[in-house]
């Protein structure tokens, strides 16, 4: 918890040093990782709101979340499985070859000035090197190090005047019948959505919780980050599902909450070695 708070921290403070200011709309385009969970505070720290952008986004779908979101700064992960993000982004807006960090000018995504770029987690997606040596994607460890510039005592007063009604996260929805639509939380919501799911859930000890999906997804953020840290638990991250991989974090782990698909419990049945009668904590 500690660990997390001061890499909250960190992040607020680079987001402050990037122009990042009250009720900016800060992108958050990646998998579950700890980055994901440091975004999310980190941009509550420094007064603005996260906006929770799917991997699974077509093209056209992403176009459509990053005009409809206003977003200022996009912190992505280059590749996640088959998509490569970086390329994809250089598509909808050619201007990025050109463009120096923090300095686009967009007549399509008029708010959008800044993107970060996180390196992927997987290798099925080859990034081309002309996708990776875009000027005007600045890599993570080069934004972080803005942290230097604020001091912890900015961060502290602004989250001090963050208030419960003041927007907290932007989400969409799916999109399986029309362009995904955005819905608003304020700062409330989020506290009474991770308190409120333990007491629904019944859960009464510690949760160590996971899930085989994004975080980008409400539900998800809710009943696995909100269950786990409002008990004082654990959230188990697991950045892309894999059966396998997924049996080994539920033992090795002991996974006591677990949120997922049909197919996804389907799919860990078929592990050579599962046994359900294993998975006793849960």
């Amino acid at each position: 918890y500690n660990e997390l708070w001061d890499r909250s921290v960190e992040v607020a403070r680079a987001l402050i040093a990037a122009g990042v200011g009250k009720d900016a709309r800060v992108g958050i385009l990646m998998t579950n990782r700890p980055e994901y969970l440091s975004m999310l505070f980190g941009t509550a720290l420094a007064g603005g709101v996260s906006v929770a952008l799917s991997t699974f986004s077509t093209p056209d779908e992403l176009e459509h979340l990053l005009s409809a979101s206003a977003i200022s700064l996009l912190v992505f992960e280059d590749r996640v499985l088959k998509k490569n993000f970086a390329s994809l982004l250089i598509g909808l807006e050619p201007k990025l070859r050109e463009s120096a960090p923090g300095q686009l000018e967009s007549v399509k995504f008029p708010f959008l000035k800044q993107l970060v770029r996180l390196d992927g987690v997987t290798g099925s997606c080859d990034a081309g090197s002309a996708d990776l040596d875009v000027r005007a994607f600045e890599p993570w460890q080069m934004f972080i190090a803005r942290a230097s510039q604020v001091s912890s005592a900015i961060v502290e007063s602004r989250a001090a005047s963050v208030t419960a009604g003041d927007a907290g996260g932007l989400f969409f929805s799916s999109g399986t019948t029309s362009l995904p639509k955005g819905i608003l939380h304020s700062q409330q919501a989020f506290a009474i959505q991770w308190w409120r799911w333990p007491r629904v859930m019944a859960v009464k000890e510690p949760a160590r919780a996971w899930t085989g999906n994004g975080f980008f997804w409400s539900g998800n953020i809710s009943m696995i980050v909100g269950v786990a840290f409002s008990t004082g638990g654990a959230a188990i991250l697991q950045p892309l599902f894999d059966e396998t991989e997924a049996v080994k974090l539920i033992e090795a782990e002991r996974i006591t909450f677990m949120n997922g698909r049909p197919h996804q419990w389907a799919r860990l049945q078929t592990v050579p070695g599962y046994n359900e009668a294993d998975f006793s904590s849960l």
